[in-house]
């Protein structure tokens, strides 16, 4: 709410490919309960599209036909009508699964500094494509018993595009704290050009409109069979 407070005041500064926007830039989040990560607002507390997204990533697929049941809006950022270019799933859970080498790295050294996922790619930008990714690194720590996370962003959109990606990488996060056995810590979110477009201005007054909510603090995951239990809710996404 506070994003939307001070980026509705300013006048429609940038007009990038998806239209003109209010931007800031440099701005850094920080949410100290990474666990209260849904909204209890009429206008932005649907989870189903959020966790859609997740699943999406952690199946390690960037299959268009599996993110459009959730966000139809995806079918815009498809070059070939059959895959997304900057699904963030292949470039997290792929093939070489960034998201395990990480859990390697800090099992093996709880003070590393070197336990990074890198999304965006410098080959990103080698050819024309309708979506690149909008996030650069995931930069996990674990320090305190505890284990936090730090968010590069290059881009991204403060009404549709941060709270999914706020839910999405604090699920992520959680998830490797279970398996790690930590606790949760910190979640820091940086962002270069954080926009409002002007198509949701009016979206974005009347989540003000609605008032500070209560906030809503999902259930701690078990770190007991973690794993097993997102492959069995993946599995059970696919039917």
């Amino acid at each position: 709410m506070k994003i939307y407070k001070k980026l509705l005041p300013k006048k429609s500064n940038i007009n990038p490919t998806k239209g003109k926007a209010i931007e800031l830039t440099g701005i850094l989040l920080e949410i100290k309960n990474p666990r209260a990560r849904l909204s209890r607002t009429e206008g932005k507390g649907k989870v189903f599209s959020a966790l859609g997204e997740l699943l999406w990533y952690m199946s390690g697929t960037h299959e268009l036909n599996f993110i459009r049941y959730y966000i139809p809006k995806y079918d815009d950022f498809s070059d070939d009508n059959e895959t997304v270019y900057g699904g963030y799933g292949p470039r997290i859970f792929g093939d070489y699964n960034q998201f395990n080498r990480v859990i390697e790295i800090l099992n093996n050294k709880k003070d590393s500094r070197q336990a990074v996922i890198q999304i965006f790619d410098a080959e990103d930008l080698e050819e024309r494509h309708k979506d690149i990714p909008c996030t650069c690194t995931l930069q996990f720590f674990l320090r305190n018993n505890k284990l936090s996370l730090i968010v590069n962003m290059r881009s991204n959109d403060a009404y549709l595009g941060l709270p999914h990606d706020v839910f999405a990488f604090t699920m992520i996060q959680e998830y490797a704290a279970c398996i790690l056995g930590y606790d949760i810590g910190h979640y820091k979110h940086f962002v270069g050009s954080l926009h409002l477009y002007d198509e949701h201005r009016n979206k974005a007054r009347d989540y003000i409109n609605e008032g500070w909510q209560d906030v809503i603090e999902m259930p701690i995951m078990p770190k007991e069979n973690v794993i097993n239990d997102f492959n069995i809710v993946k599995e059970f996404e696919k039917k």
